[in-house]
């Protein structure tokens, strides 16, 4: 439905491209995902008392290596424990999953990756024959469009319409930083209280809201290729210097919180803060962290230098 509206678009606004989406990088981006379906309590063992609990997150690791191979189940927590869980596959497209055809491959597949626990007790073969002949998903890059909607004719006056653009209409992104519904009922909610302002006057009102939501949304984007893009286990070196950035601005944040924001990823938990405050609060670490990096290099410098011109003078 996205893609027929977005088509629909283009043709209202070929020459200026008003509705144009810009494109984005992500390490995340083009990356393939499926999705199994586990019952709400699961064995972990033989053992007859080894069961999950509804509320505790796991991450169960294939006995594979190769990159190619190796893949993870991770089930997050639910409250409800009757609540059906699901496990995310996530790869590149090279990925040898996505070669199975057949739900004996895939279940054959499977009893090699995991054989620490009871398969056939957590996946029935009618999961995995759905699995098998469901197509998936890929993840987009990070996506957004400066134009948010278009006036025709004169609706204020019940003498025409208008087109405007919430949600993934008007960005789009990986599910990195988990922003997706929340992003898009900001929107929603920012455009009713700005017809309510306005009394409903949409030559009023749509500019003030495209005004208001250009900032957030182009910081969205950026926050959703730096805050944690490489959680999907695609590049193991990428993903321990991410790590190393992250608990150190968290330790900066602890002792030094007058000079130190935490991470982005943590401050987006935070919904007393906007998307553009929170991106302005990681930058700023950034440039203490560069400026206090070069004051050390400049030093350490300075001191061989010395060094160097004492033993040579």
């Amino acid at each position: 439905m996205n893609s027929i509206v977005r088509k629909t678009l283009h043709k209202i606004e070929e020459k200026s491209q008003l509705f144009m989406m810009k494109q984005c990088p992500s390490p995340s981006a083009g990356l393939r995902y499926k999705v199994l379906t586990i019952p709400p309590q699961f064995p972990l063992s033989e053992e007859e008392k080894d069961i999950s609990i509804s509320t505790m997150t796991y991450a169960i690791r294939s006995n594979f290596k190769e990159k190619k191979k190796a893949i993870s189940l991770g089930l997050l927590p639910f409250k409800n424990k009757n609540q059906t869980r699901t496990a995310n596959i996530i790869t590149y497209p090279d990925h040898q999953i996505w070669q199975l055809k057949t739900p004996e491959e895939v279940a054959k597949y499977f009893d090699k990756s995991f054989p620490q626990i009871p398969l056939e007790k957590i996946i029935l073969s009618e999961e995995i024959s759905r699995f098998t002949f469901s197509k998936g998903g890929e993840f987009p890059n990070p996506q957004f469009c400066s134009g948010v909607y278009k006036i025709l004719g004169e609706p204020d006056n019940n003498q025409g319409t208008a087109v405007i653009l919430l949600g993934d209409a008007v960005h789009c992104f990986p599910p990195d930083i988990g922003q997706g519904v929340n992003s898009a009922l900001e929107d929603i909610y920012i455009l009713q209280e700005i017809l309510e302002e306005t009394e409903d006057n949409l030559s009023q009102g749509l500019p003030i809201y495209q005004n208001k939501r250009q900032d957030d949304i182009k910081a969205l984007i950026r926050l959703v290729q730096i805050s944690y893009p490489w959680q999907y286990n695609q590049d193991p070196w990428q993903t321990k210097l991410w790590s190393v950035n992250f608990f150190i601005r968290l330790l900066l944040s602890r002792f030094l919180p007058f000079m130190f924001s935490p991470h982005s990823f943590v401050l987006i938990q935070n919904h007393n803060l906007s998307y553009s405050e929170i991106l302005a609060k990681s930058n700023r670490n950034t440039t203490i962290l560069l400026t206090l990096s070069s004051l050390v290099i400049i030093l350490i410098l300075f001191f061989v230098g010395w060094q160097i011109f004492i033993l040579y003078r």
